[in-house]
């Protein structure tokens, strides 16, 4: 009994963190995925009028309702030729009410419009595109030290895939 009580807050303890670290592990994976599915959607539709709700919802479908309770927002970007973001040229999209597959229930700031990207191969090189993911997560059981919340920023970057017809 005396080897019990002695072993058993440290088996707690061990358990309660495997448990946080993997969930935590899992958003990150989530999140990761979301940005990877945006800019991949991103690069394939290009220039198009919808790209950018399109993209939104490549996003959003990487993500499940409990993700979309605690998104911050989603920024699609033009990235320089190192993949940094050029703030002038960011759109930012954040969930209102509503269903999350209609791009009417986000509301938009848009600074790059999806008919200037640059996807015909001339004297001017692609657009690279971004989609950064932000969500906030909060720690499960809040056993110190999983105590509060942090938030997950993943951007991925592609190159637009140039037009092959017209």
């Amino acid at each position: 009994m005396i080897e019990m009580a002695l072993v058993f807050p440290i088996l707690v303890l061990l358990i309660v963190g495997l448990l946080e670290l993997g969930m935590a592990f899992k958003d990150f994976l989530t999140v990761s995925h979301a940005a990877r599915e945006g800019s991949r959607v991103g690069a394939f539709v290009g220039d198009a009028l919808d790209a950018d709700c399109q993209i939104l919802l490549g996003t959003v479908a990487a993500l499940d309702a409990a993700d979309i309770s605690r998104l911050q927002r989603i920024e699609i970007y033009k990235a320089d030729s190192d993949g940094n973001q050029i703030a002038s040229k960011t759109n930012v999209w954040t969930y209102q009410a509503g269903d999350v597959n209609d791009c009417a229930s986000w509301s938009e700031s848009v600074t790059w419009p999806s008919t200037t990207r640059q996807v015909t191969v001339g004297s001017t090189p692609l657009d690279i595109i971004g989609v950064r993911v932000i969500l906030d997560r909060n720690w499960i059981t809040g056993f110190p030290p999983f105590v509060g919340s942090y938030t997950l920023n993943e951007t991925t970057i592609i190159r637009m895939e140039p037009e092959a017809f017209e």
